[in-house]
């Protein structure tokens, strides 16, 4: 049996924001392309491991609220996936609620 969420660089695409991109993060990755999400890696050190697998990815503190406001707003994801303790959890809670 095989499960699909989406088509991933289509208009109907699932995408998901993943902050923080290390050797778990490289895991959820593959897990989530194999359903057909297409996936944005975030973290704040280039070529971090799930960067290297992700569809496309950014670096940016994930403390800067602002660079972190911009990614979510610029890439419009339907989940953000905080990997990482040191975030701008206020940032999260503000963009959900809106």
């Amino acid at each position: 049996m095989s499960v699909s969420i989406g088509t991933p660089f289509k208009p109907t695409a699932k995408k998901v924001l993943l902050c923080g991109s290390g050797e778990l993060g490289k895991e959820v990755v593959l897990e989530l392309q194999r359903y057909g999400v297409e996936v944005i890696a975030l973290d704040a050190y280039p070529d971090a491991p799930a960067m290297q697998v992700a569809d496309r990815s950014h670096v940016v503190s994930m403390l800067d609220g602002p660079a972190l406001r911009a990614v979510i707003e610029s890439e419009k994801p339907d989940l953000v996936v905080p990997e990482v303790e040191a975030i701008a959890t206020d940032v999260l809670a503000d963009l959900e609620a809106s």
